[in-house]
C-alpha cells in the first residue's frame, strides 16, 4: 500500500501508520532462548484509516485503497500458521521498533508522524543514519578502508609538497622545463591535501547536520568546500602531468622547446580551466556526497564537471606518449641496422640526421619515467570513469525492501542482510578500494618518479653551502639535465 502526499491529516498520519505497522512485522522475544514472537499490524490502526480516509478516499476516487480490516493482513501468508488477521491493542505492532542500523525518526516522534526528517530515507519512524551506504556493507567496513585510503592521500600531498618544496629552494628548477615539474608537485600536493576536511571523521563533509541526510551544496558548506577543492586539484593535477608528457613529446620527437614560449598557455590549461570548472560546481550547486568519504561533483553532473575535463586532457597526453615511444622505437631500429661510418665522410644532412638520433637515444634513458606518468595518469581516470559508469548503473531499489525486512525481522545482521540482498546492488567493495587506493596515490608517484639521486645530492649541496660558506653553492645546470636520469 501506498499512501498519497497529498492526503491531509489527520488520514495522512493514520494510513502512514497503518502501513508501516504492515509492512514491518515486530518480532519480540518470547523469553525462552532465541525465539521470538511476531507481532502484526493493529486491527484499531486499520479501522483509523477506515475512519479518518473514507471521505478523502471517495473524494480521489481511491477507495480501493482502504484497507479490508476484516480480512487477513497482507502478505502473512508466509508466516508459520498464517495468514493472520489483524490484532488487538494488547499484542500487535503499533509501529515497528527501530532495528540497528536504523535510528529513531525524532521529527516523526515528535510530529505524530506528520514529517520525516529526510523523505527519502526515513518512513515509519525510523531512519537509515548517514552515509547510507556504509549500511549495507559490513560494520565499519567501509569507515576502515576510507581511513586507509585517506591515510595514502595525506601521505601523497606531504611528498608532493616535499618535492615542490625541493623545486623552488633548490637551484636552478624554476626554469622550463623543471617548472613544469614544480606545477605538476603543487598541484598533485592540492589534490591530496583536499582530505584535510574530512580527515578522522568523514561524516564532517558526508552528512547533513540532522545525520540523516547525504550532504549537498545546500545542507553542508564544508562540503561544497572540500567539493571545489577536489575538484580544482583532480583537473589540475591531470593537466600538469599531462603537460609534462606533453613537453617530453615535444623535446623528444621535435627537439621543440615551444611550451616553454607559451608558457602561459600551460597555465590557462593547468590552473583557470580548473578553477572555472571548480567555481561552475560551487555557483550550480553540483557537490555533494555520493559514495566515497569525500565530497566531489554530484553524480548527475560529474560526467560534465569532472570526466569530461579529465578525459580531454588525458586522452590527447596518452596519445602522444604512445606516439612519443613508437618514434623512439623506429629510431633505435634505424641506429642498430645503420653502418659505423665517420662524421668527415658524411654529409650536412646525414650528419643533421645522426645528430637527431644521438638525441632521441639519449632520450630512451627517461622513457620508463614516461611511461610510469603515463600509466598513472591514464588508469586512474580510467579506472575512476569506469567506476562511475558501471556502479552508478546501478539504480534498482526495489531490493531494499527486503532487505529492510530482513533487519526489521531480525533475520540477520548487518552484514548477513548485506550480502544476501544489498550484494551486486551496492557498489562493490573491492572496486571501490582500487579505485580510491589507485587515486590516493598520484603524489606518491610523482615524487617517486621525479624525486631523484641528483635532488639529494643537491640537497647536500644546499646545506653544506649554509653550513660551511653562508650561502648556497650553485652548480650550473646542463641543457638537457631535466631529460636526463
Amino acid at each position: 500500500m501506498e499512501p498519497s502526499a497529498n492526503l491531509p491529516d489527520p488520514c495522512n498520519s493514520a494510513y502512514l501508520r497503518h502501513a508501516c505497522s504492515v509492512a514491518y512485522p515486530r518480532p519480540v522475544s518470547s523469553g525462552y532462548g532465541n525465539n521470538y514472537n511476531v507481532l502484526f499490524a493493529c486491527k484499531s490502526s486499520c479501522q483509523s484509516v477506515i475512519d479518518s480516509c473514507t471521505a478523502n478516499f471517495q473524494l480521489l476516487g481511491m477507495t480501493d485503497m482502504l484497507p479490508n480490516c476484516a480480512a487477513a493482513v497482507p502478505n502473512t501468508d508466509k508466516y508459520p500458521g498464517g495468514p493472520v488477521q489483524f490484532q488487538g491493542d494488547g499484542s500487535c505492532n503499533s509501529l515497528p521498533k527501530c532495528v540497528s542500523p536504523f535510528v529513531v525518526d525524532t521529527v516523526f516522534k515528535t510530529t505524530n508522524g506528520q514529517q520525516n526528517t529526510d523523505d527519502v530515507n526515513c518512513a515509519c519512524g525510523c531512519c537509515l543514519p548517514c552515509p547510507q551506504t556504509d549500511n549495507y556493507y559490513k560494520a565499519d567496513l567501509l569507515k576502515t578502508g576510507f581511513f586507509v585510503t585517506d591515510i595514502l592521500k595525506a601521505i601523497s600531498a606531504v611528498l608532493a609538497l616535499v618535492l615542490a618544496i625541493s623545486y623552488i629552494v633548490l637551484p636552478d628548477k624554476l626554469q622550463h622545463p623543471s617548472n613544469l615539474i614544480l606545477f605538476a608537485s603543487i598541484a598533485t600536493a592540492i589534490f591530496g591535501a583536499a582530505v584535510a576536511p574530512s580527515f578522522g571523521d568523514a561524516t564532517r563533509v558526508q552528512c547533513a547536520a540532522n545525520g540523516i541526510s547525504p550532504a549537498t551544496s545546500y545542507n553542508n558548506k564544508l562540503c561544497t568546500i572540500q567539493g571545489a577543492w577536489l575538484l580544482f586539484g583532480a583537473i589540475a593535477t591531470t593537466a600538469w602531468l599531462s603537460i609534462v608528457i606533453i613537453n617530453l613529446h615535444l623535446h623528444t620527437v621535435w627537439n621543440s622547446n615551444w611550451l616553454s614560449r607559451k608558457a602561459w598557455l600551460s597555465h590557462v590549461i593547468g590552473w583557470i580551466i580548473p578553477a572555472a570548472f571548480a567555481a561552475i560546481a560551487v555557483v550550480t550547486n553540483s557537490l555533494g556526497w555520493t559514495n566515497s568519504s569525500m565530497c566531489m561533483a554530484s553524480a548527475d553532473t560529474a560526467a560534465v564537471l569532472l570526466f569530461a575535463p579529465l578525459g580531454l586532457i588525458m586522452i590527447p597526453s596518452t596519445l602522444l606518449h604512445i606516439a612519443t615511444f613508437a618514434h623512439i622505437i623506429r629510431i633505435t631500429l634505424q641506429a642498430e641496422n645503420s653502418e659505423t661510418v665517420s662524421h668527415s665522410t658524411l654529409s650536412s644532412g646525414r650528419a643533421a640526421r645522426i645528430s637527431h638520433r644521438r638525441h632521441v637515444m639519449n632520450a630512451i634513458r627517461i622513457q620508463w619515467r614516461a611511461a610510469v606518468l603515463a600509466l598513472v595518469v591514464s588508469s586512474s581516470v580510467l579506472i575512476y570513469w569506469s567506476f562511475y559508469l558501471v556502479e552508478g548503473s546501478k539504480t534498482d531499489t526495489t531490493w531494499m525492501s527486503t532487505w529492510q525486512l530482513c533487519i526489521f525481522n531480525r533475520l540477520g545482521n548487518q552484514e548477513e542482510c548485506g550480502a544476501k540482498y544489498a550484494s551486486g546492488h551496492v557498489p562493490d567493495f573491492i572496486f571501490m578500494m582500487i579505485t580510491e587506493g589507485l587515486v590516493s596515490t598520484t603524489g606518491l608517484w610523482v615524487f617517486l618518479l621525479f624525486f631523484k639521486g641528483t635532488l639529494v645530492s643537491e640537497w647536500k649541496e644546499y646545506m653544506s653551502g649554509w653550513i660551511c660558506c653562508g650561502g648556497r653553492r650553485s652548480r650550473r645546470r646542463e641543457e638537457d639535465e631535466f631529460y636526463v636520469i
